[in-house]
């Protein structure tokens, strides 16, 4: 009796412990996007919760902002709106500027030893998007870098024997790959600028590529009347016109040069988004064997690349930072980053998943891998960045772009006025 007494206090008091952990265990709200298939990301993310919550005891409500939105909702919360206590986000420097020190992105300095293999462990470009001036504010987990797609079977037709390296050898790869009919008519054009609807997407990598930024790291003052935006725009515009070897319609609503090369109608992209790889073995594998990505060719400087990414981290007014650290970490881990990679489609941020079998299967996603070590980030300081960016005719760059690139107007008084309409925008 007294030992089954016993037993029943025993079991009475593990339970009891086992209601008051319950009882105190913490709930964070946490925000994604979807991505790729929507339900397998739901699903994903739904396991990494499952699995995180049975080793930590920390709950995870888990809920998706479309795409759709996705920009109205960070600006939201970046003035006071509702928000997670941590999520799935972007723009990190536009957004901590229009916050302040008030609403938005939180910095977790104070975590930042719970990361003590931070730099050996992921790109140093994908951790540009995580520490703004000098604060530390999460984990990047996604990429979205581009690379150089070609044509092999026209290169070994003019016989090239691989991508172009160089700035010049673009030129001179372009030239071959460039085909006429008897009468002058283009047949096929021997490169293009970009893969992305964003034509000033196009801009960026070569003006990354001749040694300029944007702005200064504040995000207060614009630096674009210099010598590399204008070893920029003229490799662009000479490509045009001088080479002949872009077509002079590329900028202009409704160019696709999707079909263009995968009918055989362009001969090189030089800065081809990844999901490419996705859809061409995807969607045209009769043309398998016929492409291949490349890293950027290298310009006077470098050869960055365009990279967009995002970051998991905690938002400002959040009671629970380090519950949302501990989930942060969990993500973190190579496997769940590998998981996480998977089900977005996403390059990931560190060499251990880009070196895993998933991202060595096929030779372009070697490539993308490579070309991560090139990565510049796309996001700038400035509240302005999105509205002088914006691809389309009254934008600052997409303006300086189509004056001096298509109608060749005088460059220096168009950067100039680009300068002045830049700073302006800074300014306000």
């Amino acid at each position: 009796m007294k030992k089954s007494r016993c037993a029943a206090s025993v079991a009475a008091l593990v339970a009891g412990l086992a209601f008051a952990g319950a009882a105190n265990s913490q709930t964070i709200e946490f925000w994604t996007q979807h991505y790729a298939d929507k339900l397998n990301w739901n699903a994903a993310i739904a396991e990494l919760i499952e699995d995180f919550e049975a080793e930590s005891g920390i709950q995870v409500n888990h809920e998706v902002v479309p795409w759709s939105a996705a920009f109205q909702t960070w600006l939201t919360v970046a003035r006071g709106g509702a928000h997670p206590d941590c999520a799935d986000m972007y723009w990190l420097h536009s957004f901590s500027a229009i916050g302040g020190d008030q609403y938005g992105p939180m910095p977790i300095n104070e975590y930042r030893d719970e990361f003590p293999t931070l730099e050996q462990d992921f790109y140093s470009g994908a951790l540009r998007d995580v520490i703004w001036q000098e604060d530390f504010y999460g984990i990047p987990w996604r990429g979205d870098i581009r690379a150089m797609i070609y044509r092999t079977d026209v290169a070994a037709e003019v016989g090239i024997a691989g991508p172009p390296e160089t700035w010049d050898e673009i030129i001179e790869y372009a030239k071959k790959m460039t085909k006429r009919d008897e009468n002058g008519n283009i047949e096929r054009w021997g490169f293009a600028f970009g893969s992305a609807s964003n034509v000033v997407s196009w801009l960026l990598p070569y003006y990354w590529q001749a040694g300029g930024e944007m702005m200064t790291e504040d995000g207060k003052t614009a630096t674009i009347d210099n010598d590399a935006m204008r070893a920029a725009l003229s490799f662009m515009r000479d490509l045009i016109w001088e080479h002949e070897v872009v077509n002079e319609d590329s900028m202009e609503q409704g160019f696709d040069a999707l079909p263009l090369f995968v009918n055989g109608k362009i001969g090189i992209i030089g800065s081809a988004h990844q999901a490419w790889g996705v859809r061409l073995d995807r969607e045209y594998p009769e043309i398998d064997g016929t492409w291949a990505m490349a890293r950027s060719a290298m310009g006077p400087d470098n050869r960055s690349s365009f990279s967009g990414a995002g970051y998991i981290g905690v938002l400002r007014g959040s009671e629970n930072a380090k519950e949302c650290v501990e989930w942060m970490k969990f993500l973190s881990r190579d496997e769940n980053m590998l998981r996480l990679s998977k089900a977005s489609g996403a390059v990931g941020t560190k060499p251990a998943v880009m070196g895993s079998d998933f991202w060595s299967d096929r030779p372009w996603k070697v490539i993308v891998g490579q070309a991560l070590e090139d990565a510049h980030t796309s996001q700038h300081p400035a509240p302005a960045w999105s509205s002088i960016a914006t691809p389309k005719p009254g934008a600052v760059l997409f303006d300086l772009m189509y004056d001096t690139i298509i109608l060749q107007k005088d460059m220096d008084a168009a950067i100039a006025k680009a300068q002045e309409r830049m700073q302006a925008e800074l300014t306000r």
